[in-house]
């Protein structure tokens, strides 16, 4: 909910104790657990505590650096964007010129035959440049058609039908090492993290499977900031990739493969290009015999 404020912020009121309550269907004291929060969670270096507060509305300090870190990048992706436009525009226009020269030679120097010669030979250069770029739009086209495809199966895909990523004789298990290595933050962090993922929409044996798999990635220090942006949208674009892909072929390490279509679901906001499905079949059949 913080995240999807324009400031990052919730007004510290009855209104949004109210909507909490409503939305994570809680029956707990929703205005004392944020006081406890903001008081109770305190890191005496920083002073900052779960939750920050002013007093008329409160935030996350780990979120405000996060989202400053992505509204950063954000504008430097933006900027790279214009600038290549304005490069690719300002190259047309050169073409444009040198075009409208070339006509006007024409006119003067028709009647000679070397300079015939040499515009022939210019024009079949032209030619066969079109025929390089049409194949070049013709290969992209059907690759943009592949993924169509793709969107196409990943809709028809009923995930509530999804029982477990594993083989059937696997038998779902938590974890325990993990969660005596998390200390009253982290867990309460990664609480947090699960309840943005809706994990009631899947079948209790795969929200098992996906929690304990979530904090395999929280807990390892190169992808647990990554999985601080996991929320159930972008979860359940990465559960569609790997059944479509589950579909195509029998996958050798699932939870190797699931963690990748985490990763690749994460990735596919404006701050980078996504992952198709076929480019992480091609990626993870190199690992480990795929």
């Amino acid at each position: 909910m913080l995240r999807n404020e324009a400031i990052y912020k919730l007004p510290l009121n009855k209104t949004t104790y109210r909507a909490i309550k409503m939305q994570t269907g809680t029956t707990i004291d929703v205005e004392k657990y944020l006081m406890d929060c903001i008081n109770e969670y305190t890191d005496s270096e920083s002073n900052n505590g779960l939750f920050n507060t002013d007093n008329k509305s409160f935030w996350s300090a780990s979120l405000l650096r996060r989202m400053e870190k992505y509204e950063t990048l954000k504008e430097k992706r933006s900027q790279a964007g214009k600038k290549a436009m304005q490069n690719r525009w300002g190259k047309q226009n050169d073409n444009k010129v040198i075009t409208n020269k070339s006509k006007k030679k024409i006119k003067g120097v028709c009647k000679n035959n070397k300079t015939i010669t040499m515009l022939s030979k210019t024009n079949n250069k032209v030619i066969t440049n079109v025929i390089k770029n049409n194949s070049k739009f013709i290969a992209k086209n059907n690759k943009l058609n592949q993924i169509k495809s793709n969107q196409i199966k990943l809709n028809k895909i009923k995930l509530k039908e999804m029982k477990s990523i594993y083989p059937s004789n696997h038998k779902p298990q938590e974890n325990k090492n993990l969660d005596n290595m998390m200390d009253e933050m982290e867990k309460m962090e990664f609480d947090m993290l699960i309840s943005n993922c809706e994990m009631h929409i899947l079948s209790p044996e795969l929200s098992i499977e996906i929690t304990e798999i979530l904090k395999e990635m929280y807990m390892h220090p190169d992808t647990r900031e990554k999985i601080k942006e996991i929320n159930s949208k972008k979860l359940l674009y990465g559960l569609k990739n790997f059944a479509i892909a589950n579909t195509k072929s029998r996958i050798q390490i699932p939870k190797a493969y699931f963690k990748k279509c985490i990763l690749s679901a994460l990735d596919q906001t404006e701050l980078s290009t996504q992952y198709d499905v076929d480019t992480i079949i091609n990626e993870m059949s190199n690992y480990e015999g795929g």
